[in-house]
């Protein structure tokens, strides 16, 4: 583990090359929890976790973003190349714990795991119904493989709320998440062309 300002350009370089082979060609999601970029000057002490092959070469990486006014990180990304061997991800985030603890992180978020009560534990027919939706949704959003990878960990589920005073704001808000998420893309904003004389 290291902090991201104190690797060599060529690491961070790797790193964003590793980022490029997981994307194929996609466009970033964006994710809510996420820095822009690994070369954003505000992120130099954040933690970088990351594993080489037997030849030294960076093939699967973590970031880390810390969450002010109390000792936790957030991840920030979860990278690796597509033909690392399974389990990798699990390895890093097991890895990278251990080491955050050594340096006082008393509290990992891996990330938010939307409606993840609804697949976890509904409660009442509206929900089941809503959770199974979810779950056949998953192609698209990854909320269940989502809620399923962050159950390997035994977490502290945090409940997250949203409050909103009509219900259009709630699926104003709903399209807004899904586009900061990279779920829906984003509108273009049309204007008009002046009027000529």
């Amino acid at each position: 583990m290291a902090e991201l300002g104190s690797l060599r350009p060529d690491v961070v370089g790797r790193l964003e090359e590793v980022a490029a082979d997981w994307l194929a060609g996609a466009p970033e999601r964006g994710f809510s929890m996420a820095m822009d970029s690994l070369r954003n000057p505000v992120g130099e002490d954040t933690p970088v976790v990351y594993a080489v092959d037997a030849g030294g070469t960076i093939r699967g990486f973590l970031h880390f973003v810390p969450t002010y006014g109390r000792e936790a990180v957030s991840l920030s990304y979860m990278r690796r190349e597509r033909e690392t061997p399974n389990g990798l991800m699990e390895f890093l985030i097991a890895e990278g714990i251990e080491h955050l603890r050594v340096r006082g992180v008393t509290e990992v978020s891996l990330n938010f795991a939307a409606f993840a009560r609804l697949i976890r534990q509904p409660s009442g027919i509206v929900e089941r119904v809503l959770g199974r939706a979810l779950s056949l949704g998953d192609t698209w959003f990854q909320i269940e493989r989502l809620y399923r990878f962050n159950a390997k960990f035994f977490p502290h589920w945090e409940p997250r709320y949203f409050m909103y005073e009509r219900r259009l704001g709630l699926a104003r808000a709903g399209i807004a998440a899904l586009w900061l998420e990279g779920q829906l893309p984003k509108p273009r904003i049309f204007h008009r062309a002046p009027a000529s004389v």
